[in-house]
Formats: structure tokens, sequence, C-alpha cells
């Protein structure tokens, strides 16, 4: 599809990136990068209002922290249906950073310090929308993205609170548990004014998710018989991790990360943005985290452990050795295997090489040829073809001369006898199979020469050579293809563990924003009746669930998700990890056993090949003497018979 600017730039739109309830992203094809964002519904005057003055107040600084639009296009009617933004390429959505798979999926050589890291880089892109007077209002842990080295950027701006003149382009959506609780005592957010302050309460719990690794702050263990959901828990100030409130009715989940171990300075600023509205800002949260970072000490028995240095000792090592919780993944408990040691020491016997064979070209002669007489009977022809000759022109002169109107009857007559005469006749034939001869063997000598420089064998030999070559890069990847399958085989029982404990969530239980009774019964009806069955959506298509409805279970299935701990079961971990070193184990036996014979292979082509042009090379020789006599006889017989 192609759309048209307001400056009349086309846009030519490419595959599909993804699709929520508001419409489709996609890559562009004349611009790689950027990518369109299409609405699905015609845009109200308001809604092109804002997008035309969030273009207008868009930098390149702010371009680096938020997905903003950069132009706004027009269908084929000259209706404005969509905007392209700045494509953050190697981005991926906060929420991986919570989960210990995910982040050795993704940021595999990332440890503790990294989460604070980006928890830096987060209050910063904070900072920067704030001093530009935009509020990001609708925060949540899917649209904002991290970059491989920790960068935070917004994506879905269209949704920020934007300042026109006296008023705003409002922000009028929301997810609750990232709400304050002044906004969700409110009926709806319609022309709600938003401020930095309250956008200051849904970074601190961004903050506080990624340094207590996916935890919520209003998310615990009720003190009494009735549990308190987070909505709840956020309007009643249950900051579940306080240590200044002793009648809150939260304590921190089993297995949760202590508060007591970040630095005081970081403490403070979580009880001022939990338990009361003077919330700090993003300056005073970079500040406090780039403290916290330059103080992080590194484990002696992981470099993936990192913790504050408030702490004498390893929290992840404590997790693992008290309780078998793995907050940090770095296959030093997966079972080491030595049998892929030997790999470049095997190949390293076979060395198949390309055959290339030399041109053949033979030179001049250095002996002198003698040609072949032409044999008695020809000398006697030869003879008397020249005495008939002179006879015959002796004559045709005696009768030029008394005669000479009768000559000319006579030399056609002498001539036509002449070419009629047997010996003439021997002579012609004797030149014409000499001349045949000659052209036969080079014909011969042609094609010995292509057969010796352009072998049939060589083809066959090319076609196992590049066998082997493939089988000795494969062979190489062993090791590579072993880490694959070890991790694959991880993750496939860390997700039944998590498949598991998300099946105890079912959403009757739950009250989930936009899913009503109606909707779960559906949901129910086509067999997704709790949080693990959530992933089901992706081959499921259940009736009045669209794309916005999809986005929002699975956001809640996360949200079930935040409690679950990580117990690797060594005893399954041993035999999956044994399983998987018996298949590249066998794998390895049958590359050595197809290399070893293309490499047989491989010997007896380029044997056959050698011991093949050696015996046309002796030929080639041979053949050329003989022709190169024919053509010294052809020679020597035009001046005989001349």
């Amino acid at each position: 599809m192609t759309f048209t600017g307001l400056h009349n730039e086309s846009y030519i739109t490419g595959r599909e990136l993804g699709r929520g309830g508001e419409g489709c992203v996609y890559e562009l094809q004349s611009h790689r990068d950027l990518v369109l964002k299409l609405y699905t519904d015609p845009l109200s005057a308001t809604k092109q209002a804002k997008l035309e003055q969030m273009i207008a107040i868009r930098t390149d600084a702010l371009a680096s922290y938020a997905a903003l639009p950069a132009d706004l296009v027009k269908n084929a009617n000259g209706m404005v249906c969509g905007f392209v933004m700045k494509k953050l390429t190697a981005y991926v959505p906060l929420h991986h950073v919570f989960s210990p798979m995910d982040r050795k999926k993704m940021f595999p050589d990332k440890g503790y310090n990294f989460l604070v890291h980006v928890a830096r880089n987060l209050a910063t892109a904070f900072h920067q929308l704030h001093q530009a007077g935009i509020v990001v209002g609708d925060v949540n842990e899917g649209n904002i993205l991290i970059s491989s080295s920790g960068l935070a950027a917004f994506i879905d701006c269209d949704s920020f609170q934007i300042p026109n003149g006296n008023t705003y382009f409002f922000c009028e959506v929301g997810v609750p548990r990232y709400t304050p609780p002044e906004l969700l005592r409110l009926q709806s957010f319609e022309r709600v004014v938003r401020t930095t302050n309250t956008d200051n309460f849904s970074l601190a719990i961004l903050l506080f998710q990624l340094l207590f690794l996916g935890r919520h702050p209003y998310a615990g263990k009720h003190r009494g018989a009735a549990d308190i959901d987070e909505e709840t828990a956020i309007k009643q100030h249950q900051f579940a991790y306080s240590l200044q409130n002793p009648k809150k009715k939260l304590s921190p989940p089993p297995d949760s990360f202590d508060i007591n171990a970040l630095p005081e300075e970081v403490i403070a600023l979580f009880h001022r943005a939990f338990e009361s509205t003077d919330r700090p800002t993003p300056a005073d949260w970079i500040t406090a985290l780039g403290t916290m970072l330059t103080n992080i000490v590194t484990c002696p028995i992981s470099k993936l452990h990192t913790y504050p240095a408030t702490l004498t000792e390893c929290p992840w090592c404590q997790f693992r050795k008290n309780r078998g919780i793995m907050y940090f993944l770095d296959d030093s408990y997966l079972q080491a295997n030595n049998m892929l040691l030997n790999i470049e020491q095997f190949i390293n016997g076979f060395k198949p090489e390309t055959i290339s064979v030399k041109k053949i070209s033979p030179g001049p002669s250095k002996t002198k040829l003698t040609p072949t007489p032409p044999g008695t009977l020809l000398a006697k022809a030869n003879a008397r073809r020249r005495w008939v000759s002179l006879y015959l022109f002796v004559i045709g002169v005696v009768i030029a001369i008394f005669y000479p109107i009768v000559s000319v009857l006579f030399f056609a007559a002498a001539t036509w006898v002449y070419k009629k005469s047997g010996w003439v006749k021997l002579l012609a034939a004797e030149l014409k199979n000499r001349v045949n001869h000659h052209f036969s063997l080079h014909n011969r000598l042609t094609a010995l020469i292509k057969n010796y420089e352009q072998p049939n064998d060589v083809a066959q030999y090319n076609e196992v050579l590049h066998k082997m070559q493939q089988l000795i890069h494969n062979f190489r990847r062993l090791p590579d293809m072993l880490e694959q399958k070890k991790k694959a085989a991880e993750e496939t029982l860390y997700n039944l563990q998590l498949d598991e404990f998300l099946r105890q969530f079912h959403i009757n239980d739950y009250t989930i924003p936009s899913i009503g009774k109606v909707k779960k019964t559906a949901l129910i009806d086509n067999g997704i009746r709790n949080a693990a069955h959530i992933s089901r959506l992706a081959t499921t298509k259940v009736p009045g669930i669209g794309p916005a409805n999809e986005a929002i279970l699975h956001n809640w299935r996360r949200q079930m998700s935040a409690g679950f701990v990580y117990i690797p079961d060594n005893y399954q971990l041993s035999i999956a990890m044994q399983k998987v070193n018996d298949e590249v184990q066998q794998l390895k036996y049958q590359l050595e056993q197809h290399i070893r014979k293309e490499y047989q292979n491989l010997s007896f082509l380029k044997t056959n090949i050698n011991n093949k042009n050696r015996l046309l090379e002796i030929q080639i020789q041979e053949l050329t003497m003989q022709v190169r006599q024919a053509e010294v006889d052809v020679d020597a017989f035009k001046k005989f018979a001349a």
C-alpha cells in the first residue's frame, strides 16, 4: 500500500509488525528507518489536531526517548489515516527484563546492575518528556521498549497528554495497576488533567518492578482473611514493602528481594512515592539510582550476580542455596559435557582441496619431421602426368602457331583428357586423403585437450566437495547446537513450571479490565480458563476478543506471572541434559561417519581424475606428433603434385 505525507512524500508499506486495538503498525519499504501506524477507524478532528501538535513539538532529542509522530499520512481519499514514526531497531518490551528466562534469552550477559542501569535510563526518559511539557499518562510495561544497551524509549505516544495553548490534548486511557490513587477514584479519565506528579507515581512502580525483578509494590500477602487486589491496595496506600506503616495489611510475598538491601536513599524515595503525594521526580531517581549503580559489587561465584554494596553477601547465591531459586540464569548449573573438545582435532585430519586442472598447450615441435614418401605408384603417376603435360603443351604450341583457330579446341579437349586421366585422379585422391587424415587427427586432438582441461569427473568431485564442506561446517557447529538444545530444554522445563503456576489463576476469579462476564464465558467455552491458557490466543480465535482485548489478557497474564519464582528441578534437568547430550553425541557420530565416507569419495575421484589426465597427457603428446606429421605430409604432397 502507498500513502502520502503532509508534504506529498510517498510511503510504501511492507510487512505488518503488530496489531492493536486502534490499528496496525507496518514496516516501510520506502523508508527503512521509519514505521507506519495505520488506524482502523477514521480519525476525529481532535485526534488529528493532537497528532499535528505532536509533530510540531517533536525534536531529535525527544525522538531518542519516544517514537513521536514524524509525519501524518493520507489515504487515496485524502483523509488522514495514520502517521510515521522512528523505527526502534533491536528494542524489546520492558517486561522482558522482569523474567529470568527472558533476561537470559535477550540479555544473557546482564545481571542486577543492568536492571539498575535500565531504571536510571527510564527515569531519564521521563525527565526529558516532562521537560517538554509532555505527560505520559498511560504508563505500563508494554509501551516502553529497552535496547540491548539498556536505553529506554516509549511507543504508543499518541496517547500522551500534550499541551495545547491554555488546555491539553488529553490522555484518556490508563492501566489501573500503574495509576495513582487520586485518578483511580475517578469514574473515567475523560478530560482529566494529568500532571508530572501522577506520572511520578507510575514511574516509581516501574522502577520498583525493575529493582524487585517484576514484583509490584502493591501485590503482597494479606495479613487478614481476605485478599486485597492491586487496585484496592493502591487506593488504600497499602505499600506491601513499607517499613514505616505499622498498620499495613500487606506483607511482601514469599521469596521477594528484601527492600532493606537497597540504599537508604532509594528506600526513602519508594516510601515517598507510595505513601505520600510528594512523590520523587525523575531527576530525584536519576541521582539516587546513579549513586546506587556506582556502588554495585560483583559476586565471585557468578559475574551475573551483582548486588548493592549495602549487602555483605550475594543475595542471589543465598536464594539459590536456601530456596533453590534462580533469579539470574547463567548456565553454571547445567550439566557440563566434554564430548566436543576434539572438534578441531578431528577436522584437521580432513583437508578437502579444490581441483585445479592446468591448461595444456602443445608448443612448437623441436624435432624436424620428414614427410612420408608418396610411394612408387604415385611417383610413376606423377611422372606420367608431368610427361603428358609437357607433350600436350608442345603439341598445343605447334597447333597454335599453324592452326590458331584449332588450338582453342585442342587445349579444351586436352584439359578435359588431362583431368579425366587415371593418374591425375589418383594424385587428387591421395591429397584429399591426406587432408582428411590431418583434419581427423586435429579434431581428435582438440577433443582430448577438452577432456583433459574439463574432466567430466570434476563436476562430481565439486559436488562431493561442497557436500563435505557443509558436513564440516555442521560438525563445527555442534558446540553451538549443544548449547542451543540445552537452553531450549531448560526453557521448556521453565515454561512447564510457569504454566503450572499460572493454572491457579482462573479468569472468573479476577477482575480484568474490559473483560466482562460475556467475554469470560466466550473464553472459557473456547478452552481458555486460566492465565496459563492465555497463550492459546495466538492460535485460537475467540468471538468478541479482538487485538485490544488480547493485549489486556496478555498484560493480566504477565501480572499474574510476577509472583512466579523459578526453582530448577535438578532431576528433570539432569534427564533433559542427558537426552540432549545423547542426541548431539549421535549426531556427532553420524557426521564423523559421513565426513570419512565423503573424504574417501573425494580421494578416489581425485586419484581417478589425475590418473585419467596422465593417460590423456601421453595421448595428447602422441597425437600432437601425429597431427604435425600429417600437416607436414599434406604440405609436402602439395609441392610434390604441383
